[in-house]
């Protein structure tokens, strides 16, 4: 199995687990925190190119799933291209620390 695969698993079963936590979470908004989290992508542009999402969706979801009750931050957006950047919320931080956690006391 190429390692590309297992980290593909490996961040669907990340994002499956932040579901899990918070289900009032869409897919979508899940695999923003869930990339945010890792730094695979902090910005809406980013994340719509390597996932091949439509930018507009992603920009959609973003506005959904970001406040203080929620796991996301916008913390700036480009007036001209709509790039928004994000940020973990406290609410994100948990999650994904919850999560993070849990997968490391898995593999003991």
């Amino acid at each position: 199995m190429s390692e590309t695969v297992t980290q593909q698993d490996d961040f669907m079963a990340l994002v499956a687990a932040i579901q899990d936590l918070d289900d009032s979470l869409s897919p979508l908004a899940a695999a923003l925190t869930a990339a945010t989290a890792l730094g695979i992508a902090r910005d809406s542009r980013t994340f719509a190119r390597l996932f091949d999402i439509e930018h507009a969706l992603v920009l959609r979801e973003i506005n959904l799933a970001s406040g203080v009750d929620n796991p996301l931050k916008i913390v700036s957006r480009d007036a001209r291209t709509q790039r928004t950047h994000l940020q973990l919320t406290v609410k994100g931080e948990s999650l994904t620390r919850s999560v993070l956690d849990l997968g490391s006391d898995l593999s003991k």
